[in-house]
């Protein structure tokens, strides 16, 4: 079975990343240039750098209580128009080579669904928001 039948995104032939720039080290990002490769390889990718799209309390309380050491990245299919289709994934906390090696496989070619990935990229609370 194609990974997107059966998930509500048949229609999805992107998606978008975005990552929270406000997360860990604040200067080099080895997540951005492992996901840049990504987007290149994907024609419908976009990945997008931004101050945390959580709110800068939902940052500051995940680093105070160490729950979200690592980065975070919110994750939304969309079709060729780069219109949304289905909800936004929170994936994260991604901290190691290994984490961001599964969350490339997991993108390519259009992200899967969220229950795909590894447990321990799937720790962040899940909120659905469809657009």
């Amino acid at each position: 079975m194609d990974r997107q039948q059966g998930h509500g995104t048949s229609d999805a032939a992107g998606f978008t990343v975005v990552l929270c720039d406000s997360c860990e080290d604040g200067g080099e990002l080895p997540v951005l240039a492992a996901l840049r490769e990504v987007i290149r390889r994907c024609p419908h990718g976009m990945l997008v750098r931004a101050t945390c799209p959580l709110g800068r309390l939902w940052c500051h309380a995940g680093k105070v209580t160490g729950a979200l050491s690592g980065h975070t990245l919110l994750v939304q299919r969309c079709t060729r128009s780069r219109s949304p289709v289905g909800e936004v994934m929170l994936v994260g906390p991604v901290r190691t080579a290994e984490d961001l090696a599964a969350t490339a496989r997991w993108l390519e070619p259009v992200p899967g669904d969220i229950d795909d990935l590894p447990r321990r990229l799937r720790e962040i609370p899940r909120t659905s928001t469809s657009n």
